[in-house]
């Protein structure tokens, strides 16, 4: 899709219903007509999800009251999640999942919670998701784009590293292998043109929270990390 027909900011107006109705209806035309563009906007809807999902409050809420539920409660229910949104579940076994769902609100709450974090990271992991950004940082309209999506993915993804040591870990989860499946390290001094004070000062400390996370400190990686998703926009 050539650059001069959108930028990452509409995307985004589009996604947080941030667009008047002119420009709304001209982008939904843009969309009925050009399938990159939808796959595009979807991959982001995915990412803004999870991240979000991640951000908010009352999923961290959540969360912590799922450890104390999961220290007394069977375990294999994470895994159970991860199996059935990655589709290694099938026939008889994916069917009692989908009733227990039915039967049980808190695990459809689960469920549903993981789901978002799941599609979230496979669009942020996704090669060309990782290539649409580097095409971004070469090119001179990138001034024009906000740096807070590449931040705001391996941020929220340091996040549930965080998360990790007190509710992965205990469904049989390590960090290394959470790392190992969902972190990619920024590029050193990859930048997204010359931007605005707030977008350097965004990097210099996304900088720094990756080189806390290279030397293996993932609870100062966390904080920092967490600051970080603090001074970014919603």
């Amino acid at each position: 899709m050539p650059a001069e027909f959108y930028d990452i900011a509409q995307i985004e107006r589009y996604l947080t219903r941030g667009m008047d109705g002119e420009e709304r209806s001209g982008f939904e035309a843009l969309l009925k007509k050009d399938d990159n563009t939808r796959r595009e906007v979807e991959a982001y809807r995915q990412l803004f999800e999870g991240f979000h999902a991640l951000r908010s409050e009352n999923f961290r809420q959540e969360m912590k009251s799922w450890e104390t539920e999961w220290e007394q409660a069977n375990t294999d229910d994470t895994e159970l999640i991860e199996w059935y949104l990655t589709g290694e579940l099938t026939g008889e076994a994916r069917t009692r999942i989908e009733n227990r769902m039915e039967e049980e609100e808190q695990f459809a709450r689960e469920v549903a919670a993981y789901r978002q974090l799941h599609e979230g990271f496979t669009a942020a992991r996704s090669e060309d998701f990782r290539q649409q950004v580097s095409s971004w940082e070469k090119e001179q309209a990138a001034v024009r784009r906000r740096l807070w999506p590449r931040l705001a993915a391996a941020a929220a993804i340091l996040l549930l590293v965080g998360f990790g040591f007190r509710w992965y870990v205990q469904a049989n989860f390590s960090t290394e292998a959470i790392v190992a499946t969902y972190y990619q390290p920024p590029l050193e001094g990859a930048t997204m043109g010359e931007g605005p004070l707030e977008q350097e000062a965004a990097g210099r400390s996304f900088a720094a929270a990756n080189r806390l996370f290279q030397k293996g400190d993932y609870p100062g990686a966390y904080l920092a990390f967490d600051a970080l998703l603090n001074q970014l926009p919603d």
